[in-house]
């Protein structure tokens, strides 16, 4: 960034100055992101009561709404980089398995000022399974997320098959075990 009418030392005596600032910041911002070891929700766990809106008809969903099938309940947020990242690996894995009983909640915890953002994100990355809006964020307590994106798979008897924190990498083998091992139950 070049400011007008600024010498070049001046320039360089001020960058010290915004460093700390600028470390500042991401320090506040990102662990909200980034996923940390702690584990969420463990395979066998009854899936938690959780309630948030549709954002496709503005009525309230819940987890109960799909028993009988295999629900992957991905939080996320517009604002979380990994959480973009990973969503066209989701909306693939949804077309992939839709088919065999695979459904997909995203809920996003984006604050209801910021729902245009959720509609502009879903239009961008052409998501067809199913998103729910959470602007309180209860979700991240409920599913003891510690981090963004947060995934839990729930069986079709309403346990949890198992779970993932941090972005799910395209074609990763242990999640794709999971999935199909869930599926085949």
């Amino acid at each position: 960034m070049t400011v007008r009418g600024t010498s070049p030392q001046a320039r360089r005596r001020a960058r010290p100055r915004l460093l700390p600032t600028v470390a500042a910041a991401l320090a506040v911002l990102v662990p909200a992101c980034i996923p940390s070891e702690e584990a969420t929700l463990r395979r066998g766990d009854p899936a938690p009561a959780f309630t948030a809106i549709a954002l496709e008809d503005g009525n309230p969903v819940s987890l109960t709404d799909y028993r009988g099938q295999i629900l992957l309940v991905n939080l996320w947020a517009t604002w979380c980089h990994p959480c973009r990242e990973e969503t066209p690996y989701l909306q693939s894995v949804y077309e992939r398995y839709r088919d065999r009983g695979l459904r997909i909640l995203g809920v996003s915890v984006d604050l209801t000022a910021d729902s245009a953002a959720v509609v502009e994100f879903v239009h961008e990355f052409g998501v067809e399974y199913d998103i729910a809006l959470d602007p309180e964020a209860v979700s991240r307590e409920v599913f003891l997320a510690r981090g963004l994106p947060t995934s839990v798979v729930i069986d079709r008897d309403g346990a949890v098959a198992f779970s993932w924190v941090g972005p799910i990498p395209e074609g990763d083998p242990v999640f794709i075990e999971g999935l199909e091992a869930a599926l085949a139950r």
